[in-house]
């Protein structure tokens, strides 16, 4: 499974460093560590750290030429972080599951994850194939498993 983990946004100088906003929560950008962008695997040199983004090079692409092609490309890894505390959860492996309310009545299923400045959103298409959106947040999710998402419904919310 590959996990969506930055983007790179521009190019950084001439020595074929890449600026990248990341979107996650674990360290990901260590030196030796490989990240997949497009359909090529590339090594990390080196990495530091620049306000909220990361400046990356990757072994064999010493210029800025042979990195220019990166730009606004989603990088992606296949390395799953090995400890979660114990409310977090691996968020592409929320797609697919079945959400349940209070009384154990099947809602639908997770299509996707949606971000938003507050924190995600789970786009579930309903049994009765209308789509709803359902924020993933401690006030409506109240458990969590490998098969299921049981949730506390209000009105208006579904």
């Amino acid at each position: 499974m590959l996990y969506s983990i930055g983007k790179v946004v521009q190019t950084h100088g001439i020595k074929g460093e890449v600026k990248i906003k990341p979107n996650t929560d674990f360290e990901r950008f260590i030196k030796g560590h490989d990240l997949i962008i497009g359909d090529q695997t590339y090594t990390i040199k080196s990495v530091r750290r620049q306000n909220d983004l990361f400046l990356v090079a990757f072994e064999g692409y010493p210029t800025l030429t042979e990195v220019e092609h990166l730009k606004q490309q989603e990088i992606y890894t296949n390395e799953e972080p090995e400890i979660l505390d114990a409310d977090s959860f691996h968020l592409p492996k929320l797609i697919g599951l079945k959400v349940y309310d209070q009384h154990n009545y099947l809602i639908g299923t997770v299509l996707e994850l949606v971000d938003v400045p507050q924190g995600y959103l789970l786009r579930v298409q309903r049994i009765d194939n209308n789509l709803v959106l359902i924020p993933f947040v401690d006030a409506f999710i109240k458990e969590v498993n490998e098969e299921s998402i049981h949730i506390e419904t209000i009105e208006g919310l579904i």
